[in-house]
C-alpha cells in the first residue's frame, strides 16, 4: 500500500527538516508528497523540490486548518498521512500503524513520539536501535468532546478528545467532507478528530514512540520565546475549534494553576509563560499566525 503525505510548511527549513524529508523517503511507502506552503522565504520549497522533484507544492496564505483541508483535496490514495515538517519518522512507523487499516470503522491511527528537547545524548544513541515495537503496546481511541466532563478537563485537559496531527495515518473517506473554519489555526487537530469521530469512525492512538518531534531550542532565551509564541498562537486560535466557552475557561484556569505548581516544584518558568500568553491572547485574533 502506497500513501500520499500532506505536509504544511512555513519557513520550515531549519533544525531537522532535511532529515525529516530523508526519513519520509526511507520509511514511508510514498505515492506523492503534497506540500502546502505559506510562502516560505527560507529555502523550504527549494529543498523539498531538490529531494522530491515530483512533489506537489501548493502556496497559500490560508490558516493551518485550511491548509490541511487544501492538502486533503489533492490526496489520491485511500489512506494518507499528515507528517509535519519537524517530525522525524522512525523505521517501524508505517508497519505498525498500517496494521489497523484492515478494520472498516478505523478512520485514523496516530502514535506517540519522543520530543527532541527531552532527549539526552545517551538516549539518542539508544534510539538508533528503535526499530521494533513491543506487541503489547496500548491502543486507545479518542472521545467526543461531549463525553468529557469538567473533572476530566481539570485533570487531563483535552487530551482524550484531541489528537496530534504531527504524524498520523488517515482514511480519506473519513475526512473528505471536512470543511474547517477559515480562521482555524491552533487546535485544528481537535476539530478534525471530532469530525472523524462524529462520522462513526474510531480515531486510534498507539502508545508507542514511532517518531521524533521538534527542533531543539538554542538556549533558554530561545526556549522562552518559543513558549510565548506557542501560548499566543494557541490562545488566539482555540475559539475557532468548536470547543464550548465553558470548557475553554476551565482549561485555561486549570492549566495556569498547574503551571504555577510546576514553577514551584520543578523551577520550570516556561510552562507558566506559555499559559499566561495563552490567556492574554484569548480575546484577540492578532496572533492567529505567528511569524517564524
Amino acid at each position: 500500500m502506497k500513501i500520499d503525505v500532506v505536509m504544511p510548511t512555513y519557513n520550515s527549513n531549519k533544525g531537522l527538516f532535511s532529515l525529516v524529508l530523508e526519513s519520509i523517503r526511507r520509511y514511508v511507502p510514498l505515492n506523492r508528497l503534497i506540500i502546502v506552503d505559506r510562502y516560505s522565504n527560507d529555502g523550504t520549497v527549494e529543498l523539498v523540490r531538490e529531494k522530491f522533484p515530483d512533489a506537489l507544492v501548493i502556496r497559500t496564505y490560508a490558516s493551518l486548518g485550511y491548509a490541511r483541508y487544501i492538502g486533503i483535496k489533492y490526496v489520491e490514495t485511500e489512506w494518507f498521512a499528515f507528517i509535519d515538517s519537524d517530525v522525524l519518522v522512525l523505521p517501524n512507523w508505517f508497519n505498525t500503524v498500517s496494521g489497523y487499516v484492515q478494520y472498516e470503522r478505523v478512520g485514523a491511527v496516530e502514535c506517540s513520539y519522543i520530543n527532541v528537547q527531552d532527549i539526552s545524548r545517551n538516549q539518542v544513541i539508544k534510539l538508533r536501535g528503535l526499530t521494533k515495537i513491543d506487541a503489547n503496546h496500548v491502543v486507545m481511541h479518542r472521545l467526543l468532546l461531549e463525553e468529557l466532563n469538567a473533572n476530566a478537563i481539570i485533570k487531563h485537559g483535552f487530551v482524550y478528545a484531541r489528537s496530534s496531527l504531527d504524524i498520523v495515518l488517515v482514511k480519506k473517506d473519513a475526512v473528505r467532507d471536512w470543511t474547517p473554519n477559515p480562521y482555524l489555526n491552533a487546535y485544528e487537530d481537535l476539530a478534525l478528530t471530532q469530525h472523524v469521530i462524529k462520522k462513526g469512525y474510531y480515531w486510534l492512538f498507539i502508545d508507542a514512540p514511532l517518531a521524533i518531534h521538534g527542533n531543539p531550542p538554542r538556549d533558554n532565551l530561545d526556549k522562552m520565546r518559543a513558549s510565548i509564541r506557542k501560548g499566543l498562537w494557541e490562545g488566539a486560535g482555540i475559539k475557532y475549534a468548536g470547543i464550548p466557552r465553558s470548557y475553554i475557561a476551565i482549561y485555561a484556569l486549570t492549566r495556569l494553576l498547574g503551571s504555577m505548581y510546576r514553577l514551584v516544584k520543578y523551577k520550570d518558568p516556561f510552562n507558566l509563560t506559555m499559559r499566561v500568553a495563552f490567556i492574554i491572547s484569548l480575546p484577540s485574533n492578532k496572533y492567529l499566525v505567528v511569524k517564524r
